[in-house]
């Protein structure tokens, strides 16, 4: 059985879907080829693979043909597309990962920094080639049932044509920080990572940290963008400035660091693929406060503060809870690594596996 995986987003530099490539690839009990971009040719994690090198970005025309190229030189069994990118010239098996359907759910002008003339077309592609994706693969997978039924519902779906694998937590995570971030606060900090997008609903978290009159402040993990510029001048406009802190993308171990230092970690998102971010936060021992809202809830269970999102005040007030009542933040840490114990990277890896054996063989 020859499978070849797509790794062209392989890394944390492609943020979610980077990391589940890169633990996906780390984990499979089998021997797989892969299709990854020239600067891991000397990646160390992927000196054992049989590599082929795609020298085009995902998302561009030109990548279409380049991977027709090299998967008639592959001519694998199967190919494993762990994004919605998948080539649309290939005529054999594939299993594709979709891991949101957010930008069917969060879109227009407010959603991006490109003109409309160029945004709606685009856009207009990215809707053709998911129904493409989701028509053409032999198997779907996802990470949460939540997507599961959005898709059966969506694309009118056979159920047993998608198969839910839950993603795991990077082992740093549980460790103790080896050097520890300074972020020079002098106040409890909540911590945010990702990015700004709309839907990530961070006027809410701002708002919250405003009622909060300066017992609490805000540390955001996060690549600059455009969106970066208009949430400072939503501080500027609300004199927030000395209540909040940019620190710019961090690695894991700046971030293993800095939620065990933080009161808690907050997550406002109206929408989100699985919220890893939230459960390496727990299995780092902070205590989780998250909206009530898209997969949260499934992923998290009983082992996080839940909040209306739509309510600043709530949020407030969960904030507040956790800086007053030392019981309640330990019982929520506590309840955070029982929960993501039950998470696991080599489960999903060993999952995969199966899919992938069930379909080269039927």
């Amino acid at each position: 059985m020859k499978i070849c995986v797509d790794a062209r987003m392989w890394g944390i530099k492609h943020t979610g879907i980077g990391r589940y490539v890169e633990n996906l690839i780390d984990n499979l009990p089998g021997d797989v080829t892969l299709i990854v971009p020239p600067d891991l040719k000397n990646e160390p994690k992927l000196a054992k693979f049989t590599k082929h090198y795609a020298y085009f970005h995902p998302y561009s025309l030109l990548a279409q043909f380049e991977m027709l190229w090299i998967l008639s030189f592959i001519r694998p069994d199967l190919l494993h597309v762990p994004h919605f990118t998948i080539p649309v010239l290939w005529p054999g098996k594939m299993v594709v990962t979709i891991h949101d359907l957010i930008k069917h759910l969060s879109k227009g002008r407010d959603t991006t920094t490109r003109h409309p003339l160029l945004y709606w077309p685009k856009y207009l592609g990215y809707l053709a080639i998911v129904w493409l994706a989701v028509h053409r693969a032999s198997r779907i997978i996802v990470p949460v049932k939540y997507w599961k039924d959005i898709l059966i519902r969506k694309y009118r779906l056979n159920p047993d044509k998608i198969a839910v694998t839950y993603e795991g937590v990077t082992p740093i995570y549980f460790q103790k920080p080896s050097s520890p971030i300074e972020i020079g606060s002098p106040t409890p900090f909540v911590i945010y990572t990702g990015n700004l997008y709309p839907h990530k609903n961070i006027p809410v978290l701002l708002s919250a940290i405003k009622l909060l009159k300066g017992k609490v402040s805000l540390v955001i993990s996060c690549a600059r963008s455009v969106f970066t510029s208009r949430a400072e001048d939503l501080i500027a406009k609300e004199n927030l400035q000395k209540f909040v802190k940019f620190l710019g993308r961090a690695s894991d171990a700046d971030l293993l660091s800095l939620y065990q230092k933080s009161l808690a970690f907050v997550t406002p998102s109206l929408i989100e693929g699985f919220g890893l971010s939230g459960l390496e936060a727990m299995a780092a021992g902070a205590p989780v406060v998250a909206a009530r809202a898209s997969c949260l809830p499934e992923v998290y269970g009983d082992a996080a503060m839940f909040f209306d999102p739509h309510d600043p005040v709530d949020l407030a007030d969960k904030i507040q809870a956790l800086l007053i009542d030392k019981k309640l933040r330990q019982k929520l840490i506590t309840a955070g690594r029982a929960q993501v114990a039950k998470y696991s990277w080599a489960t999903m890896a060993a999952q995969t596996w199966q899919i992938y054996e069930n379909k080269v063989h039927n």
